[in-house]
């Protein structure tokens, strides 16, 4: 039967996680001082251990350093309050398998168990295989002799690509020769609309200009219009 060790300082936390596991068929054990807890890690052995981050004294990163270096390979789950995304990294660093944030809700936190719990067993088989498949592999100079030999037959015709790509270059630069073309094309067309749009602006000018000084004038203009 799967043992799971929970630590966290407030023991009706404890209590609530400890009938969760008991109800899911795990054998549970509580700890809520940074004593029992790494009691409980050196001579209980659990193989799964939920851990609060908010502990006195010693706090929860600091217990999760000391099951690494003590060379537990135990997997971790964070049970705590929200905590900050650099924090988050940096647990995910030190080995912590998942984080469950409180408040949670039993099914919640039985899901994330049997996950981690599916995640170590998985490493453990593969682990356990990879010496195995190293002994079944013996000829490995001779597959590192053929791949290399792979290798140097595929390095001609990547040559062979690459002239192909510089002869193509100049039809993969049309393109932003037009967008430049088409760019001056349509300066030249600004500036006209420009120019066009400064002398009627001017002409208007001056006929405001003419009729507000010189009124008699304006109005021979009009009349031999």
């Amino acid at each position: 039967m799967t043992k799971v060790l929970t630590i966290d300082s407030e023991e009706a936390v404890v209590d609530r996680i400890v009938k969760i596991l008991e109800s899911n068929d795990y054998r549970a054990q509580g700890a809520t001082t940074w004593t029992e807890a790494v009691d409980a890690i050196a001579h209980g052995q659990p193989d799964l251990v939920l851990l609060n981050l908010e502990m006195p004294v010693v706090q929860g990163d600091v217990l999760i350093e000391f099951i690494r270096e003590e060379g537990f390979e135990i997997p971790v789950i964070v049970v705590s309050f929200p905590v900050e995304e650099a924090e988050a990294k940096a647990l995910l660093e030190q080995g912590v398998y998942s984080i469950v944030e409180k408040p949670f809700e039993d099914k919640t936190l039985v899901e994330k168990i049997e996950h981690v719990l599916d995640i170590a067993e998985l490493e453990e088989d593969i682990e356990a295989d990879a010496p195995a498949d190293a002994e079944e592999t013996g000829e490995g100079e001779k597959v590192s002799e053929e791949s290399a030999e792979e290798v140097e037959d595929e390095e001609a015709p990547s040559e062979a690509s690459s002239d192909d790509e510089d002869k193509s270059e100049p039809f993969l630069k049309q393109p932003s020769d037009l967008r430049t073309s088409s760019r001056a094309k349509m300066s030249k067309r600004k500036k006209t609309i420009m120019f066009i749009v400064i002398g009627a602006y001017i002409l208007i000018g001056g006929v405001i200009v003419a009729m507000y000084f010189y009124p008699s004038f304006v109005d021979r203009i009009l009349s031999n219009w």
